[in-house]
């Protein structure tokens, strides 16, 4: 699996994650307007503008499969990773693959001593995948969207 960070010629390779419904039914509870995918666009642009290890890749294997992200959560003192995939690779390995590239390089930037997820509370396989990879299910809450959402932490 390889991953490099977002650049502005990728928008095409973002909005295949953020126009599709089976994706973003787990991850937002919705498709992303074409303004509100322009605006995370930028933002992602933005964040990946300096050194180090935060930021938001594009996952590859043979090809592109999807989005891997390592943020710092002021609020909580934390790291937070975030993956959403394509479809046609859910169900192989890769979520779990993933999970455990982002963690380690959480643990490799030595910027906090644990690293959060966030998932929707119906996307059993991404809990699966937390678990497997050493998190607790932290919380159940509801996040300042008013939608639910689960926490699952890990120290590092």
């Amino acid at each position: 699996m390889r991953l490099e960070k977002f650049r502005p010629e990728d928008r095409e390779l973002y909005e295949q994650l953020v126009f599709n419904e089976e994706i973003m039914s787990m991850n937002y509870g919705r498709v992303f307007s074409k303004e509100e995918a322009d605006m995370v666009f930028r933002y992602i642009l933005d964040a990946n503008s300096g050194n180090g290890l935060t930021g938001y890749y594009k996952v590859f294997t043979d090809e592109y499969i999807g989005l891997g992200a390592l943020t710092f959560n002021e609020e909580e003192c934390a790291l937070e990773i975030e993956y959403m995939l394509l479809p046609e690779y859910w169900g192989l390995g890769y979520g779990s693959e993933l999970a455990a590239i982002l963690t380690e390089m959480a643990g490799d930037s030595g910027l906090a001593d644990k690293v959060n997820a966030i998932t929707d509370p119906d996307n059993e396989r991404s809990g699966k995948i937390l678990l497997k990879n050493g998190f607790r299910l932290i919380k159940n809450y509801i996040n300042e969207d008013g939608e639910p959402a689960v926490l699952y932490s890990k120290e590092l």
